[in-house]
């Protein structure tokens, strides 16, 4: 049928995450299926979420996310910020108290931890509108490059100016 270049939403290799956000597969169904798609020759490419981990937990989900990424061939790996509205489910949960947003200098380290736990021959991007900062590169030829980029964002970020950007970004 000549499917190529398929764009999957494998959002992160963090089972727990894809549980708690109701995602409907786990990291073995992502492996099980790209295997598949490398055995047929069909090229794919992912979507990750930076944030999908709550406050305190991105750094860790981005080294299972590397771990399980790094075992696969995805062509481009596109990563977007979460963002969440208070219409969503997500915001009840917050309400609730049953999670916490990563602060957004979080979700810059976060991405930089993926950065550096990738040593497959991928593409990053951040193209999105929910990317507080643009991130283009080839792996593993452009690590040092990617990683000296976002260590300087994250020094030199300020919160509330992000937050500011987040806040008040009215879709995607």
């Amino acid at each position: 049928m000549h499917y190529d270049g398929i764009t999957i939403g494998v959002e992160t290799g963090d089972d727990e995450s894809l549980t708690f956000m109701n995602k409907g597969f786990q990291s073995k169904d992502v492996l099980e299926q790209c295997r598949k798609l490398d055995e047929a020759g069909i090229s794919y490419n992912f979507f990750y979420l930076t944030g999908i981990y709550g406050a305190g937990h991105g750094e860790v989900g981005a080294k299972k996310t590397a771990m399980l990424f790094k075992q696969l061939n995805p062509k481009i790996i596109e990563s977007s910020m979460l963002t969440i509205y208070k219409t969503s489910e997500l915001y009840q949960e917050i309400q609730k108290g049953n999670w916490k947003e990563e602060s957004e200098i979080e979700k810059l380290i976060e991405l930089k931890t993926l950065v550096e736990n990738l040593t497959i021959n991928t593409r990053i991007v951040t193209d999105g509108a929910s990317n507080l900062i643009q991130v283009r590169g080839n792996l593993p030829a452009d690590k040092k490059k990617l990683i000296k980029h976002l260590e300087y964002q994250i020094s030199n970020a300020d919160e509330a100016s992000l937050r500011e950007y987040r806040v008040n970004l009215r879709h995607l």
